[in-house]
């Protein structure tokens, strides 16, 4: 008595169907095994024990349907297809448009669902009190889904590949959907895709630490800017499927003014009062040194902001200085600068 519902959900957003789609969207030509491929890994996902938590949790308490039913209601109510249409621009933006985009495209989505868990030696107190006094111990082992050292590693390749996964792994739009690193992580790697809260468990003195960490979520077509144009040009008259890039186009039309930078709208939009931001967020005590640090920290980022990359920083400086009501504050701000000017 259910079949047309059931089938209508399959067609709006059964996960085989709407990667095919996806492809078709890309290149008429492509293996038809692939979106089978990545709808059953997708589903092995979808089978463990912390995402069926999830669907019951949104779905299946106030249903007596099978876990599959509940799981393509979420599937619906998710909007699993644009999710898909968006992971695969971002992906494709990133590639060559030739012959293999559709197989770079596939091989890098199934890679990131597909996360399989692995074991780790790690030391405790006493095992590497042993060690350090020459004895031999049994070592311990633990079991991680998604941990991963970003440390030189063994150098095997096994131990490289799962670097690439895990990275892989946080930048679409599944699990996982938190990281935590260390300063390891503030300088070289992009976590962007689906990233725009950024959690400073510590203060660098360095401004230009600060700016590297933040840098890792504010970059071409971050979450926040394409949040963004999705809220400004969503409901613009679609002509073609590949709809992030007519919104794109649609964007850099309406935000660009006459002499504004290429940079627009790609990494930054015109700004309104209920604009999508990136978030920085630090925790810190009441009355604790680091709310001085901070507001000194901001000052500085703030005027290398302002310096980097204007035409004629000197003049720039010179002026600043000027007319600033505290000069010598400014000065001492500027020492910190000092390895990146020659002024």
């Amino acid at each position: 008595d259910d079949l047309l519902d059931v089938l209508t959900d399959m067609a709006i957003a059964s996960p085989a169907i709407c990667i095919n789609r996806c492809y078709g969207n890309v290149d008429e030509e492509y293996e038809s095994y692939m979106p089978s491929q990545l709808a059953r890994v997708f589903i092995n996902r979808m089978n463990t024990a912390e995402s069926t938590a999830v669907i019951e949790l949104t779905c299946g308490r106030k249903s007596d349907d099978a876990h599959w039913m509940n799981l393509l209601t979420y599937c619906v109510q998710g909007n699993l297809q644009a999710v898909f249409d968006e992971y695969i621009h971002l992906i494709a933006s990133g590639l060559d448009h030739d012959d293999n985009l559709i197989r770079q495209i596939h091989n890098q989505m199934l890679e990131s669902i597909n996360i399989r868990t692995t074991i780790y030696n790690i030391d405790t107190y006493n095992s590497f009190q042993k060690r350090v006094l020459g004895s031999k111990d049994r070592s311990t082992n633990i079991r991680t889904h998604f941990s991963v050292a970003f440390t030189k590693g063994d150098g095997q390749e096994k131990d490289t590949d799962r670097k690439k996964t895990i990275r892989n792994a946080f930048n679409s739009p599944f699990r996982p959907f938190v990281l935590a690193t260390t300063s390891i992580g503030q300088e070289g790697l992009d976590f962007h895709n689906y990233c725009r809260r950024i959690v400073h468990w510590n203060l660098p003195s360095n401004p230009i630490d600060l700016e590297q960490r933040e840098g890792r979520i504010n970059r071409f077509e971050c979450l926040a800017i394409r949040q963004n144009i999705a809220k400004r040009y969503g409901n613009i008259h679609f002509t073609t499927k590949d709809i992030w890039t007519e919104m794109l186009r649609k964007a850099s039309e309406s935000e660009k003014k006459d002499g504004s930078s290429d940079l627009i709208p790609f990494w930054g939009v015109r700004p309104t009062d209920d604009m999508v931001k990136i978030e920085r967020i630090v925790p810190m005590y009441p009355f604790s040194r680091d709310g001085f640090a901070y507001e000194r920290l901001i000052k500085i980022l703030s005027v290398y902001r302002l310096t980097l990359g204007q035409a004629r920083q000197e003049e720039l400086l010179e002026y600043l200085f000027k007319n600033c009501d505290n000069p010598e504050e400014l000065r001492s701000l500027f020492i910190n600068l000092s390895p990146f000017y020659h002024t």
